[in-house]
């Protein structure tokens, strides 16, 4: 009892008073023992033990824990002891001489009372442990009474010493005394005069001796933790002029330098600790950061909280504590982390650490989990202490980081992500529906989904229930598809709670819960996905946006509650629908459900613009900068200097897709890693050419789409006679044509928006591709590279292209002529563009800029502003220093009918420097290239 009762009070450290409230019949029969015990074992605690039902003054003293003979009904947030014959666990009756009876009919004490050699040995040992504690708690009393009087005596030695420095200076500051008169009869020897001590000469201090305590703990602190070796100053002696002074003199200390400096903290492993191991969050903050962290350069691993053993924390530089509430377990953690000098971060993605909070009226999810407000609170409060414990926090909304400036000052803003796996199986999912971005026309029924997962959101969709019915009432081609259990089927919505929706239940269609690496399934079966929270509410405002990004990954139209994160990732009317009053979702449902093409391009446009920021790579980078930071101070510095300057960029738009018809559409349902984009236009004369070697890639599975921009020649049939006859070669093959003549940047983002893969090689159809390329370049590309770049020769119909031996040209004159031959540097680009459009650009990339620009007005420059543009956010390209394309010269090229002509070579050298200012071209006038 009483060692179950220490351990208790080992979670609540903070109690020095308490009380211990027994059921009636048990009050009645321990109290008296438990009292004795109480204050045998436990004196410098003041705990009370009380009955349940009575109401004296110890029942506003906080409460410690239960015991009671019945087993309770339901879970309780404090600690039960049970009692009693009846309970199946057995009976204890405690004695004041603190023996163990049998009251009951428990085996075990049973056994335990029995006169067995091996239950006599077991009582001895409990009395031995019992004995044992009581001396080292009678040990450290009197070892505290020691240090107390050490203190106490320090202090009074301490004050002699000032009493006599005082003294000292009194005397040493009177007159000296006059000698006194010379004897003429007898004279006698003066005195020796007393010569006072200098004023700037004051008696040297005697150096107290510490106490033994004091000494014993700095002799334990330098073995844990010893000093640096200080270097060995080497010792010169004076030149040999002077016999008599052979002494040394040391050199002047060297100037440190890379060898004597201290290594610097670096920071290599990362562990996440996961508090929740069991909840689908743990996959947001716990195993996507690590992939992230991985992805940046370092280690890392996740770790449920109670498996966390003491080699665990001498791995890890830094530790993430996800949602770990408070523990004894925890507390001996954070000593251990503190020892080994391993950096704390608190991360959580709710308001989880204010207990306050914890009230029905603000999370009405409390009363729909079964638990009650002073649990929850309980548990805010031991994640608040976590908090306290650690150096730092990390979070994923710009609200949850306002509120954990309160308590920390450094918190790091790392949101919600989607992984390349959840991508895929989007994007697959839609694929199955039809081709991307196109209205397909399927059942004909328009499905609005709700993607709850959990039963904690019925006052969300409370407001706007009777919204939704009278959607579904006067759109009959309309479904609500809602979500229960697999097994019982009950709903994740209590319905009960939503009358409105009876008149139209037959609209309602019900989905099992799936596991989580299935949800993008059901997501690609909306057509609409609603995100309703309570404005206002505190907790709902921190929400993050893992709604909006995932339906946009699979393609469905989102409407939402106007929170903080939405109203930032959604451009109302643009990417999604933000709706406050019922009036707002009535209006915004209506519109997507009568509009589908609206809502296709809407979808589109949402998927766009959360491609970049909510996806694996931005997220790589800035865990980069966030455990950079922790690396001393020039890193810190570093590091807030790059994160300040990231947030200081606007945000970039959403790539223009200009209007487009499908002309020709295959898809074999498989996964190809490389897309290649043929952008044509009046190229019917070299079309095959570029499509013959396309087909001739090495890589097994490819995607090919052409897009023509509205050309009047006979390329369109040519393109669409060859990918009929070879479908058997390529995974997905499409031929899209411009509504009306978009330009090049138009045509380029209608290919980048058809494309699925991630790598898309950029191909115009006067040019070709040699059997390598799509290969290699792809291979030469890491998991955050942006773009890559070959070497691409030149020709004509004459043959090769040979470096003119006239220029100043860093090429061997009579060589062949070779485009994107520098290494990659972004400031290659300040004076001009080094690197050609025949590149394999990451879609990620491309989304993250605003894609191409589309201006008729200033075409042929799109490709070097698309690599300004990544340059700015410091995306990476890669150079492979090998010929894998060929660039044809010839008259009717973009380059020289149009780009390289003066009047129009002014527009777009103004234009493209307006965007980026700080370019500063070598080369601004018109230079068409020969033939």
């Amino acid at each position: 009892m009483i060692v179950w009762l220490t351990t208790v009070l080992t979670e609540e450290k903070d109690l020095s008073t308490a009380r211990i409230e027994c059921s009636p019949r048990v009050h009645a029969q321990i109290r008296h023992a438990l009292r004795a015990m109480l204050e045998t074992h436990l004196p410098d605690r003041d705990i009370r033990v009380v009955s349940q039902a009575s109401r004296n003054d110890g029942n506003s003293l906080p409460l410690l824990c239960h015991i009671t003979e019945d087993a309770p009904q339901s879970p309780s947030s404090l600690p039960v002891l049970l009692l009693g014959a009846d309970h199946p666990a057995g009976a204890v009756v405690l004695t004041p001489g603190s023996a163990l009876t049998n009251a009951g009919d428990s085996p075990f004490l049973g056994t335990l009372m029995s006169e067995t050699p091996e239950s006599l040995g077991l009582r001895r040992n409990i009395r031995l442990l019992l004995d044992d504690s009581r001396k080292t708690r009678l040990l450290m009393s009197r070892t505290q009474a020691i240090q107390q009087a050490s203190l106490e005596k320090t202090q009074t030695i301490q004050e002699l010493r000032i009493s006599l420095r005082m003294l000292s200076t009194r005397i040493m500051r009177l007159p000296p005394e006059t000698p006194a008169s010379e004897q003429t009869e007898q004279p006698t020897p003066a005195p020796p005069p007393v010569v006072p001590l200098p004023p700037e000469e004051p008696i040297p201090e005697p150096i107290p001796t510490p106490p033994f305590w004091l000494r014993a703990g700095q002799r334990l602190k330098r073995i844990l933790r010893p000093r640096p070796p200080q270097p060995v100053i080497p010792v010169q002696e004076e030149p040999d002029t002077d016999e008599s002074s052979p002494t040394p003199v040391p050199a002047p200390a060297p100037e440190p330098g890379p060898e004597s400096d201290p290594a610097p903290f670096s920071v290599r492993r990362v562990l996440f600790v996961a508090g929740e191991p069991d909840t689908p969050g743990v996959l947001y903050r716990c195993y996507r950061n690590a992939a992230a962290t991985r992805d940046a350069g370092f280690e890392a691993r996740v770790q449920p909280c109670a498996s966390i053993g003491y080699d665990d924390i001498l791995w890890a530089d830094v530790m993430v504590f996800w949602r770990v509430e408070y523990s004894g377990h925890v507390s001996t953690i954070f000593d251990l982390a503190a020892a080994e000098n391993v950096i704390t971060v608190f991360d959580a993605d709710d308001i989880v650490f204010v207990p306050h909070y914890a009230r029905v009226d603000m999370i009405d999810g409390i009363r729909s989990i079964g638990a009650t407000e002073e649990r929850i609170e309980r548990c805010f409060s031991e994640m608040r202490r976590t908090f306290l414990r650690c150096d730092q926090g990390s979070t994923t909304t710009a609200e949850l980081v306002f509120a954990m400036h309160s308590l920390r000052p450094v918190v790091h803003l790392l949101p919600n992500v989607y992984d390349i796996l959840s991508l895929r199986h989007a994007r697959m999912a839609l694929r199955m529906r039809g081709e991307p971005g196109r209205v397909n026309a399927g059942d004909g029924l328009v499905r609005i989904g709700y993607a709850t997962g959990s039963r904690t959101h019925q006052q969300d969709f409370g407001p706007i229930c009777p919204t939704i019915a009278e959607v579904l009432r006067q759109r009959p081609e309309a479904r609500l598809v809602l979500f229960r259990e697999p097994v019982t089927h009950r709903p994740i919505l209590l319905m009960e709670e939503f009358p409105s929706l009876i008149p139209v239940q037959d609209q309602i269609e019900w989905r099992d819960m799936v596991p989580l690496e299935e949800l993008q399934d059901e997501f690609a079966r909306f057509d609409i996905s609603i995100a309703p929270l309570v404005t206002g509410n505190v907790f709902c405002e921190a929400k993050s946006e893992i709604k909006f990004f995932e339906a946009a990954l699979s393609g469905a139209a989102t409407v939402a509650s106007p929170t903080g994160p939405f109203q930032r990732v959604i451009r109302h009317g643009e990417t999604g629908f933000l709706a406050d009053s019922p009036t707002d979702w009535y209006d915004a449902l209506i519109a997507l459900i009568d509009n589908p093409e609206r809502r296709v391009r809407m979808a589109r446009d949402a998927y766009h613009s959360v491609l970049w920021p909510f996806g694996p790579q931005a997220q790589t980078r800035r865990m980069k900068l966030v455990l950079t930071s922790m690396s001393g101070d020039e890193a810190a510095a570093l590091a807030g200097e790059t994160r300040l300057a990231r947030d200081r960029l606007a945000p970039a738009p959403v790539p223009v897709i200009p209007p487009s018809r499908t002309l020709f559409h295959h898809d074999a349902l498989g996964e190809a890693p490389v897309t290649v984009v043929i952008t044509s236009y009046n190229y019917e004369a070299h079309l095959l050419d570029a499509l013959e070697s396309v087909a001739a890639q090495t890589l097994p599975v490819l995607d090919l789409i052409v897009v023509d921009d509205g050309s009047s020649d006979g390329s369109v049939a040519l393109a669409r006679i060859w990918m009929e006859r070879h479908c058997d070669r390529f995974n997905r093959l499409i031929l899209r044509q411009s509504i009306a003549n978009a330009g090049l940047g138009g045509a380029r983002n209608i290919g980048m928006d058809a494309a699925e893969t991630v790598h898309v090689m950029q191909l115009d159809a006067d040019n070709t591709l040699r059997p390598e390329a799509c290969e290699t370049l792809l291979d030469s590309m890491g998991d955050s590279t942006a773009y890559a770049y070959p070497l691409i020769a030149c020709f004509n119909e004459h043959g090769p292209v040979l470096a003119d031996i006239s220029t100043d040209t860093h090429q061997q004159p009579g060589a062949p002529e070779l485009l994107g031959d520098l290494p990659f540097n972004p400031l290659s680009l300040v004076s001009g563009n080094r690197i050609d459009a025949m590149a394999m650009v990451t879609k990620w990339a491309w989304a993250a800029v605003g894609g191409y620009y589309v201006s008729r007005e200033a075409m042929g420059w799109e490709d070097f502003d698309l690599w300004c543009s990544l340059a700015e956010r410091g995306l990476p390209g890669h150079h492979v220093p090998q010929i894998l394309a060929d660039y044809r010269q010839h008259e009717t090229s973009m380059t020289n009918t149009s780009t390289e002509k003066e009047a129009h070579k002014a527009r777009v050298v103004a234009f493209v420097q307006a965007r980026h200012p700080w370019i500063r071209l070598s080369a601004e006038r018109a230079k068409p290239r020969k033939n």
